[in-house]
């Protein structure tokens, strides 16, 4: 018999891994598949209705039939079979988008054609699939510890050849042929140090990010289940807003190239170890282990800002170096915001557990830092420059992908740290109410003082053999002399 408890858990997981599993097929899988992409392959789309329905069913068959877990005679064995095997056709689509993005990149290396990349719609759909797919939750909460592992070294390992194989191609590109007339100068130095930065910056976040999905502690899973959450909101909101174009160049869509910072091998591992860590992590979890995870993601914003701060340095290095037009100004705003908004995440993670700081003042601080995360995002974008108009309208003539800036720093992922910043700050204001400090503890004379109950009717004993107090035989005159004891007894003399 399952508890209630345990049976609204279930409930809950499986009706957001159903809100998944149908908003995917709403959103695009890549450049070149999914909805709002010309052109798409309609055998796709009907394969991806057919996994889509069959990972539904998996939900449904938890709570249909004699083994349902709402029944009397419920089977949690034979529902968490089933539950696996209706999910794994829509897995293994999923995996048939990577390897086809995997595949794009070989092929279109060293070209202007993009690979297809993977779009938020792969990023819900494997997380609403991990979900349906996971056993009936009938007791203590276990989680694929194994796969979980499994994906943290993946995505490291897929990232540094990512980093590695565009690094390949900028260095081909820059370094002249031997046959060539022309010598290795400084725009071909300048190539390979921008993408070396950005290359660095790229991995470093993600290395930092999947390892904690590597951890077993609890807040370090908490952890990831907030970044897969940012992750899945921060890619729906590029492809919807209408300005999100402009702050993704592939409109959300994770690409690995050497210029669009973190790419699939971070979003698609954070949103799937996410599901799989989802109800180990959140239920349960103490005042402490959501402080835990929340000073984890504001090492990544710091991280992330810091990385932005060299990348546009670098930019106004090359600039300067090249005889390019540039606005130091511009860049120098740019700048001066992700080293306040790191600044501020570092005062934040620094203080979050520190029990002499008020709380509002935390509160404060942690609104301060969404604010400067937002206008990060503002300001890289407004700040950024143009292409001229020709090459502009080139650029925008893309049904998909491309925008008009000339230089493209802000991400997906900022607007994911956006997301973060906003944990932080409900975590700040929520957790910070019951986190006790250290040392709070009653003080004597407070309310909270333990006291020892007396009756009114008690008498306090006194010890028979107590000091005596004499008075001396040169006492007042007409006075009686007495020795007196302080236990109430008198002798005249």
């Amino acid at each position: 018999m399952i508890a209630e408890s345990t049976r609204r858990w279930n409930i809950g997981r499986d009706v957001t891994a159903a809100v998944l599993l149908c908003v995917a097929p709403a959103l695009p899988w890549s450049l070149y598949f999914g909805a709002g992409i010309p052109a798409s392959d309609t055998r796709l789309l009907a394969v991806l209705a057919a996994v889509t329905v069959l990972a539904l069913g998996s939900v449904a068959a938890t709570y249909a039939g004699p083994w349902g877990i709402l029944g009397a005679h419920a089977d949690p064995a034979l529902a968490g079979r089933l539950r696996r095997l209706l999910s794994a056709p829509y897995l293994l689509l999923v995996l048939g988008v990577v390897v086809a993005d995997v595949v794009q990149t070989v092929q279109y290396g060293g070209t202007s054609r993009p690979p297809g990349g993977v779009g938020p719609g792969a990023w819900l759909g494997v997380a609403g699939a991990v979900l349906a797919g996971q056993p009936v939750l009938a007791g203590p909460v276990r989680y694929w510890q194994r796969g979980a592992r499994l994906l943290g070294d993946a995505a490291i390992a897929g990232a540094a050849l990512s980093v590695l194989y565009n690094l390949y191609w900028r260095v081909h590109y820059a370094v002249p042929d031997v046959h060539s007339a022309s010598d290795f100068g400084r725009p071909h130095a300048a190539i390979i140090a921008t993408a070396l930065v950005y290359g660095a910056v790229a991995w470093i976040t993600v290395a930092i990010a999947s390892r904690w999905i590597l951890r077993r502690d609890k807040a370090s899973q908490l952890c990831v289940v907030l970044l897969g959450g940012a992750a899945l909101l921060a890619g729906v909101l590029v492809w919807v807003l209408p300005v999100g174009r402009v702050i993704d160049g592939f409109h959300g869509i994770a690409q690995n190239t050497s210029t669009a910072g973190v790419g699939f091998e971070g979003y698609l591992v954070w949103v799937a170890a996410a599901a799989i860590f989802a109800v180990a992590a959140v239920r349960d979890a103490s005042p402490a282990t959501w402080l835990g995870a929340t000073r984890n993601t504001l090492l990544l914003i710091v991280i992330w800002c810091v990385g932005s701060a060299l990348m546009r340095v670098n930019d106004l290095v090359v600039a300067v170096a090249l005889d390019l037009p540039y606005s130091p100004y511009d860049s120098a705003a740019m700048a001066s915001f992700d080293v306040v908004t790191a600044v501020v995440a570092i005062w934040l993670r620094i203080n979050l557990a520190n029990r002499s700081i008020p709380s509002a003042a935390l509160w404060s601080v942690a609104a301060v830092l969404f604010g400067f995360t937002i206008a990060r995002i503002v300001v890289g974008v407004g700040l950024a420059p143009r292409l001229p108009d020709s090459q502009r309208a080139d650029a925008l003539a893309q049904p998909v992908y491309g925008n008009g800036l000339a230089q493209q720093i802000t991400s997906t992922f900022d607007v994911m740290l956006c997301g973060l910043a906003l944990c932080a700050l409900l975590v700040t204001i929520v957790a910070g109410r019951f986190a006790l400090p250290a040392d709070d503890r009653p003080k004597p004379g407070e309310p909270g003082t333990p006291r020892i109950f007396r009756s009114a009717g008690s008498t306090r004993k006194v010890r028979a053999g107590g000091p005596k107090i004499y008075r001396g035989a040169d006492d007042s005159a007409g006075d009686e002399s007495v020795q007196g004891s302080s236990n109430g007894n008198s002798t005249p003399s």
